[in-house]
């Protein structure tokens, strides 16, 4: 018997193919942790470094007298007058450049002057500066020998300086004087 004229089409091998969208995803999924991992290691190192500079900062400074009226200046209190007119400096430029102190964060004030420490916390050291960056004022606190210095500017560009126990950018915005 002839089967030309059959019905019946004969068994074809079915092969299976991967699925492209299977291959995209993979792709994608892999760079997604390529670039999680790399961006965790940078924060891991950037943190290290950070803590570093810290660390040299505060082993470089004696702990202050508990004076807040400062003696005549003593070198660590040169030390942190210059931090705090360098990073206030730094504030206007900012403020000149955007129209805002809120951009004069610590990230921003650190990648202009990497050899001082900007915080929101509170300073300990001379090249700690503790900051609080707001739309419309800025103010900045050092830890010196004698006390702590503050200033604060604001977008009217008037300039208060003071003195205080409490030595944070924060309550640095108390500042009320016209000089130290």
């Amino acid at each position: 018997m002839n089967d030309t004229f059959s019905f019946h089409a004969p068994a074809e091998v079915f092969r299976r193919r991967l699925d492209p969208r299977w291959i995209r995803a993979g792709a994608v999924m892999a760079l997604v942790v390529v670039v999680t991992g790399s961006f965790a290691r940078w924060v891991v190192a950037s943190e290290r470094a950070a803590d570093r500079r810290r660390e040299a900062a505060l082993v470089s400074v004696e702990r202050p007298t508990t004076s807040v009226v400062p003696a005549p200046l003593a070198a660590g209190d040169d030390a942190a007058k210059a931090a705090v007119a360098t990073a206030l400096t730094i504030a206007r430029d900012v403020f000149t450049e955007t129209g805002s102190f809120a951009d004069a964060s610590t990230a921003i004030l650190a990648s202009e002057q990497p050899d001082l420490i900007f915080v929101d916390g509170p300073s300990a050291a001379p090249a700690i500066v503790s900051v609080a960056a707001r739309d419309r004022v800025w103010s900045a606190a050092v830890m010196g020998e004698a006390g702590c210095f503050w200033v604060k500017v604001t977008a009217d560009a008037v300039i208060r300086y003071g003195v205080g126990a409490e030595c944070t950018g924060a309550a640095a915005v108390r500042a009320d004087r016209a000089t130290w």
